[in-house]
């Protein structure tokens, strides 16, 4: 897809639409199927749940760098801050969890309380295409399958370098659509997620040149996306009548439905999942 910048009520018309999805039904699901971190998981057999590939997942994002106590992070889309206590946790580092989510904000904020990591970890409203923060602010900005939100991924990535100090590094995996994808396909694939536009690789590393970014690794991890889709979609049809009694058949049905799309569709090779880190100049 080509790379270019939205005007602004384009965007928030976008902002708005995301917001409405996660804090609409999809909640539902994402809290009791995914549980608190809300992302792909990385498989390494057919035994392991989603929940422990989800765990995989940050692990081997953060292996990528060399994370330190010193470290301060922001964490852009961050569902419910599991990524963020993971990092705190793990790496003793500061951690600012922006989303744009009222309800995910708040479970997230609920749960770091719990977990007693209010002092490293913090969270806050933030619209990724314009950040409420400073610039030159962070060691590192984070982020997972969020940027397939983004109305203008170019002002997005633009805004990561802003916020970066001089040296540091962007670290951030996306669920992409493979030049060439069907119109329609493309099109389905869109309507699960309320997605504006879904970048492949090639735009991906395009726009990080041009925001200023050195590209120091790109792996591709597309294989874990149908078994991701595929465990949410057989929770969701074991738990059937729990969800339907929550947010009514139709919504299960249509969920259902989309779910297993998206599995055909990373099958045939049309969905991939990509692991990036880029330092600034």
């Amino acid at each position: 897809m080509s790379v270019q910048t939205q005007d602004r009520a384009a965007v928030d018309s976008i902002v708005a639409q995301t917001k409405d999805y996660y804090d609409g039904p999809a909640d539902q699901i994402y809290r009791h199927i995914w549980g608190e971190n809300i992302h792909i998981g990385y498989f390494e057999n057919s035994e392991d749940s989603l929940r422990e590939a989800m765990k995989r997942s940050n692990e081997r994002m953060a292996k990528g760098v060399a994370l330190g106590s010193d470290d301060t992070v922001l964490d852009v889309g961050s569902g419910y801050g599991a990524l963020a206590r993971f990092l705190a946790k793990r790496y003793g580092c500061d951690v600012v969890a922006s989303n744009i989510s009222e309800r995910e904000l708040e479970w997230g904020r609920e749960l770091t309380a719990e977990q007693g990591l209010d002092d490293k970890v913090s969270f806050a409203w933030a619209d990724f295409h314009a950040l409420p923060f400073d610039n030159d602010g962070f060691d590192y900005y984070w982020s997972q399958e969020a940027f397939l939100h983004a109305a203008d991924k170019a002002a997005v990535l633009t805004e990561a370098q802003r916020v970066l100090k001089p040296g540091g590094a962007i670290v951030f995996t996306d669920l992409l659509v493979r030049d060439g994808t069907p119109a329609a396909d493309r099109e389905r694939i869109y309507d699960r997620v309320k997605s504006p536009d879904m970048w492949d690789s090639g735009a991906y590393l395009t726009a990080l040149e041009q925001a200023g970014f050195s590209v120091e690794t790109h792996e591709n991890w597309s294989e874990h996306v149908a078994p991701t889709y595929a465990w949410v979609r057989d929770q969701l049809e074991l738990r059937r009548e729990w969800f339907e009694d929550r947010i009514g058949k139709e919504a299960v049905d249509r969920t259902s439905a989309a779910l297993q799309f998206w599995v055909d569709a990373a099958d045939a090779g049309r969905i991939g999942w990509e692991y990036f880190v880029a330092r600034t100049h």
